[in-house]
């Protein structure tokens, strides 16, 4: 699905498509929750056919719904369906048991950061189901997540369309460019930390 079109969608829907696509990626479909939010704010900020308020209370609804039902599947399905899971994913047993365990450890890390990286925010709902977590401590932490991850992309695009509604058309381009690679070098750098993270617990239980 491409940009373009995740804009029209956003201009026909709105608030309920950020909230149906965000709720369906936490819940581990493969479709782009934050591009759709990303796409609303900015939309909210150029052509204010939206209110960033309801973008963000739509964003932050539809990542705890989807990441609250995944904890269910966790919690119904448990290790069988990780296991089936990460066989669709090419990952091993071994993999899967491992990151299973890191999540009983520091399932409240996991829980919150993974909400910020893409890939993992479809699967921590059902890791944390899975892994034992108790309800009452996964659904603030989720909460908590969904409205930090909402806040922060909601507002950081709204504030990006209004400065780039009124920028000439080479300061648009560079701010483009520039916002592109923020976004994704920090992506990679919490990507990283995070799997270091589970590398080095993984090592010290095998020590």
């Amino acid at each position: 699905m491409s940009s373009h079109e995740i804009g029209h969608l956003v201009h026909q829907y709105g608030y309920l498509l950020v909230f149906t696509v965000v709720g369906l990626q936490a819940l581990g479909a493969p479709l782009p929750g934050t591009t759709a939010l990303i796409a609303a704010a900015l939309y909210a900020a150029t052509a204010h056919g939206l209110s960033i308020a309801g973008v963000i209370a739509a964003g932050a609804l539809g990542a705890l719904a989807g990441t609250t039902a995944g904890f269910g599947l966790g919690r119904w399905g448990g290790e069988r369906l990780l296991l089936r899971i990460g066989t669709g994913l090419r990952q091993s047993p071994e993999r899967v048991m491992r990151i299973r365990r890191e999540f009983a450890v520091h399932g409240g890390g996991w829980l919150f950061v993974g909400r910020f990286i893409s890939g993992v925010r479809n699967l921590i709902g059902l890791f944390a189901g899975a892994s034992g977590m108790p309800l009452k401590r996964f659904l603030p932490l989720s909460a908590a997540a969904a409205i930090v991850w909402a806040l922060g992309n909601g507002l950081g695009y709204y504030w990006f369309g209004h400065a780039l509604a009124r920028a000439s058309t080479w300061v648009q381009v560079a701010m483009v460019c520039a916002g592109l690679v923020w976004m994704l070098v920090s992506l990679n750098l919490l990507r990283r930390r995070v799997f270091q993270r589970a590398g080095n617990s993984s090592a010290a239980e095998l020590s």
